[in-house]
């Protein structure tokens, strides 16, 4: 049966029932209107007045049937819009994570039950095709990795070669320095591949992320020294998470080296890491020019480095907050970017916290 028809009926079955409640009290008042005739003869029949009566059966048959239409027949459109909000929180719902995950299918046939077959169908092309991007990465980034490294000792040993000349060599560091970035972008793209398959490990054990920012703080301040900007950590009580150690400080390392590139001379940078509901929350926040408001939600897709980044002269392949994004995601954590009202821009993740003793 098809939608409209479904509908269609249940408003048909409230219709009946309210002309129902109509007819028996208008049956119930001419049954009552006859006996008394039948009882007292014509004067007493005519002792009702007919607008009384009229009023009587509005009141008490009329308003009813209204109110059971109202009532029943929002419950029966309810009941056939359902699928339409069932199917509205699955595509809501829907992202690169549930791909494989199809939407169950009510199996009647109408117009709902197609849609959600068409669904179905389009996530599976969709899960098919970040499969493929995802393998394409990866095995791309693997096949990389033989050439870029045969390329670099070739590099390597013209740089040492006696008889090589000054021009050489100087032409030899500058592809071995193209060389060496280009494997770092293949060694991040390699990551993020089998992050987004599933293969990311985690050796998960209890690290003191205190003692983290600590270091952080001073390996940031060493980083912007040369520039005259001023690191700062505000906050910092003892908090311990349950993480991979490597891949924690990997963030960290990120997030610091961007707030660092990406800030103006004697600029000042402010960490912050404090206790949550149940978990750590890190932040770092820089003097650095904000993104355009169109741009925020953009900041950790892959590459993307905004408008302020197209900078030559700050290096960088717009992977790092890619990468920092998988990591904390995959220790079960958010990462969020913000401009805060006096102009500094904030990057903040948060991550389930052992509970102290």
């Amino acid at each position: 049966m098809t939608l409209r028809r479904r509908i269609l009926l249940y408003y048909s079955v409230t219709l009946s029932f309210s002309l129902v409640i109509v007819g028996f009290w208008s049956w119930f008042e001419f049954t009552e209107q006859r006996n008394e005739a039948l009882r007292g003869g014509a004067e007493a029949a005519l002792k009702h007045d007919p607008l009384f009566e009229t009023f009587e059966i509005i009141l008490y048959g009329g308003l009813p049937a209204i109110l059971l239409g109202i009532f029943g027949g929002g419950m029966l459109m309810r009941r056939a819009l359902r699928p339409i909000e069932e199917l509205t929180e699955a595509l809501e719902n829907t992202d690169v994570s549930n791909l494989s995950d199809l939407v169950p299918r009510s199996g009647n046939g109408d117009e709902l039950d197609r849609m959600t077959a068409v669904f179905n169908r389009m996530k599976e092309r969709l899960g098919r095709s970040f499969t493929q991007a995802r393998e394409f990465t990866l095995n791309a980034s693997h096949e990389l990795k033989t050439p870029l490294t045969i390329l670099h000792g070739t590099l390597e040993q013209t740089i040492v070669r006696e008889d090589a000349t000054v021009h050489e060599r100087e032409n030899a560091a500058t592809m071995l320095e193209e060389i060496q970035r280009l494997s770092s972008i293949v060694g991040q793209l390699s990551f993020l591949a089998r992050a987004d398959a599933g293969l990311m490990s985690l050796n998960r054990e209890p690290v003191a992320l205190h003692d983290l920012a600590g270091d952080l703080a001073e390996e940031a301040a060493l980083l912007a020294a040369g520039s005259g900007i001023t690191v700062k950590l505000s906050a910092c009580p003892p908090i311990e998470v349950r993480a991979d150690r490597m891949r924690l400080r990997q963030v960290l390392l990120n997030l610091a080296d961007n707030a660092v590139k990406y800030n103006v001379p004697d600029g000042s940078i402010e960490m912050i890491l404090q206790r949550g509901d149940d978990e750590a929350v890190f932040a770092i926040r820089n003097t650095g020019a904000a993104l355009a408001p169109e741009l925020q939600g953009r900041v950790f897709e892959r590459f993307f480095r905004g408008d302020p980044a197209h900078n030559s002269a700050i290096e960088g392949s717009g992977l790092g907050l890619s990468i920092a994004k998988s990591i904390v995601e995959a220790h079960g954590g958010r990462i969020g970017y913000a401009v805060l009202p006096d102009g500094r821009t904030e990057v903040s993740f948060a991550i389930p916290a052992i509970p102290p003793p």
